[in-house]
């Protein structure tokens, strides 16, 4: 939006330089004005100073100067307030840029999401739904002034530049979302951001399956394939569509008191070492541990007694308020 705003300008700069080159053409024409008389009659008709014409006018030449002064006029303060207005905007969001940069040099354990397209824009609209804190990195001009309109922490820039991570705050960023829209440019992101943070989450997407397992190679923790997506739950809802239906449920609705939600064991945790029966989660929570990540295997519906390890993912299902008070 502001590219396209801006790029009027030169083209109304032409327009107005146009229209005086026909204004002054026509008094050479017209009234066998002198070059130099043309253009005084052109701008005093213009800018309305009300100065009285040079040479006597015949009735061409004033029916001619009416033309002047009506279109000039309105195409010369049109142009006029839409230069002032676009450098007041511009002005506005160079400090509103300043703000944004001051708040997310405040954020930690944040996400950064690369691209604002159609997926992109999806991902935001859920995280801030759920009131998780991001940062977008965007370098096309009209999706960056659409995720500045709504409001969100917006960078207008190119994400495979590192020192655009720093700003972004990478080092304390939890998770970083690569949606670019081709498999090149995200390969050259996921390298970066696993460059500077060994320990960052990545999630990015193949446009094409054969570059999954390379994404996943150089440095992706996950990788999302949209086709492959699309195709299963097309699949999975013609032959299990309540279980379907039963999943979008847990995961995706607002009123819906169950929810699914992962727990990670730290070194502090005061599960670690205990057993899921001792962890009191399904006493004191009434929540159920569905499955448990280790090592890169998951268990699904692990036994009472598994003893609860360093750097296990627990995934549980519950009461969403019961949920938030173990996670």
């Amino acid at each position: 939006m502001k590219r396209r705003k801006e790029s009027r300008i030169p083209l109304l700069l032409i327009i107005l330089g146009a229209l005086l080159c026909i204004d002054v053409t026509g008094y050479i024409v017209i009234e066998n004005a002198r070059f130099l008389d043309a253009i005084y009659m052109t701008v005093i008709s213009i800018s309305t100073v009300g100065y009285r014409e040079i040479f006597p006018l015949s009735n061409a030449g004033v029916a001619f100067t009416i033309f002047v002064i009506v279109s000039g006029l309105g195409i010369f303060f049109y142009a006029a307030v839409f230069i002032g207005e676009t450098m007041i905007e511009n002005r506005i969001r160079k400090i509103l840029g300043r703000r944004k940069m001051k708040s997310i040099e405040k954020l930690n354990n944040h996400i950064i999401i690369v691209g604002f397209g159609r997926m992109g824009e999806q991902v935001a609209r859920e995280l801030n739904a759920k009131q998780v804190d991001f940062v977008i990195i965007e370098k096309e001009p009209e999706r960056y002034a659409r995720a500045e309109e709504i409001g969100y922490n917006v960078m207008l820039a190119d994400a495979t530049v590192e020192d655009i991570l720093d700003v972004a705050g990478i080092q304390r960023a939890k998770t970083l979302i690569s949606l670019l829209p081709t498999d090149a440019e995200n390969l050259f992101t996921v390298l970066t951001a696993r460059d500077l943070n060994g320990e960052i989450f990545i999630i990015t997407r193949a446009v094409e399956l054969t570059n999954e397992k390379k994404l996943l190679k150089i440095g992706a923790n996950q990788v999302v394939t949209p086709h492959r997506l699309t195709s299963q739950r097309i699949v999975n809802s013609v032959l299990k569509p309540n279980v379907v239906n039963l999943i979008d449920l847990v995961t995706q609705s607002k009123d819906l008191a169950l929810s699914l939600e992962e727990l990670r064991i730290s070194n502090s945790s005061p599960l670690l070492g205990k057993t899921i029966r001792q962890s009191g989660i399904r006493q004191q929570y009434d929540a159920i541990v569905v499955a448990v990540k280790r090592n890169e295997q998951l268990l699904f519906n692990p036994p009472p007694d598994l003893t609860i390890s360093d750097g296990d993912l627990l995934i549980l299902i519950g009461n969403k308020e019961n949920l938030l008070k173990v996670t």
